[in-house]
């Protein structure tokens, strides 16, 4: 099986070069394909003036931030192009062992309807993160607690080993999505179409705790919201219906713990929704919230 990595900066050069050269160690990863979100042009100076194998991995920039799915999907397509058989998407403060990539394609080649296996995915403070999460519709949400016995709804894809068979099958990630909740999408996608995916229980990766939330409140919170409201309208139903639900219940959480900026993130995400900007990256609301 021949593998390709995606790994996708946006104004964070070290911790993607930190993440390119883990999966260069990798003998089972051929190419690395980085995407700079954004790009100011450092990324590209801080890669060149490094002892990497030039041959192995390769740079592409956007002067726009086009988000996650927006970002990843030009790299799939190049993946495919280039007949890849499954591709290796990972957060850059992510990092995986050579060890867990093997296991990985081991998992992936043993079954022909498996599309796509994800690691388990570790916090850098050593706690579990998520071993796949699940739906929950009439709250407009979903969770990461585990449930015995019971198989996940969706995986995360801060690291995720997709088939490129099932990239052509289900399609690529849908950019109606800025972040947060494509790899939700996706995952219903594939199960709608038949195709199963499983996480490891033997690889795992592991997942920088972030700061973002704490730092960018406003920001963090008006992408989520936007993305949840995008995925319940999509899903129709009882979705649209816990859309409401998740948007009261946040709306009163915040409101008692006077947490003002992420209120503002709230009404903020709830705009960008109604926009429906598609792909999500030309929303012209986004650019003059945030840029």
């Amino acid at each position: 099986m021949r593998v390709s990595a995606i790994v996708l900066n946006w104004r964070d050069s070290m911790r993607t070069i930190r993440c390119l050269t883990s999966l260069l160690r990798s003998e089972d990863i051929e190419h690395v394909y980085v995407v700079d979100n954004e790009s100011t042009g450092e990324l590209d100076a801080l890669l060149r003036d490094l002892p990497l194998d030039g041959r192995r991995w390769s740079l592409r920039p956007f002067s726009e931030n086009r988000g996650f799915a927006a970002g990843v999907n030009p790299a799939l397509r190049e993946s495919l192009r280039e007949g890849f058989d499954a591709c290796l998407v990972i957060n850059n403060d992510a990092s995986i062992e050579p060890r867990a990539v093997a296991q990985l394609v081991r998992e992936l080649s043993s079954s022909a309807e498996l599309a796509l296996v994800a690691p388990r995915i570790i916090g850098s403070d050593g706690i579990p993160e998520s071993a796949g999460g699940y739906l929950r519709p009439a709250w407009g949400m979903t969770t990461h607690a585990a449930r015995d016995g019971a198989e996940p709804d969706f995986v995360t894809w801060a690291c995720v080993l997709v088939k490129a068979d099932a990239l052509r099958q289900v399609g690529l990630l849908s950019e109606k999505f800025f972040m947060y909740w494509e790899d939700v999408d996706y995952s219903v996608r594939l199960r709608a179409a038949g195709r199963l995916f499983s996480v490891s229980a033997i690889a795992s990766a592991t997942h920088e705790t972030s700061s973002n939330r704490r730092v960018y409140p406003t920001a963090i919170k008006a992408y989520h919201t936007w993305a949840a409201l995008v995925f319940a309208r999509s899903q129709g139903g009882r979705w649209r219906l816990g859309g409401l639900v998740w948007i009261a219940v946040s709306a009163l959480s915040n409101l008692v713990r006077f947490r003002g900026g992420t209120l503002r993130g709230l009404w903020l995400g709830i705009r960008l929704a109604r926009e429906r900007a598609d792909p999500a990256f030309t929303s012209p609301l986004r650019s003059s919230a945030f840029e």
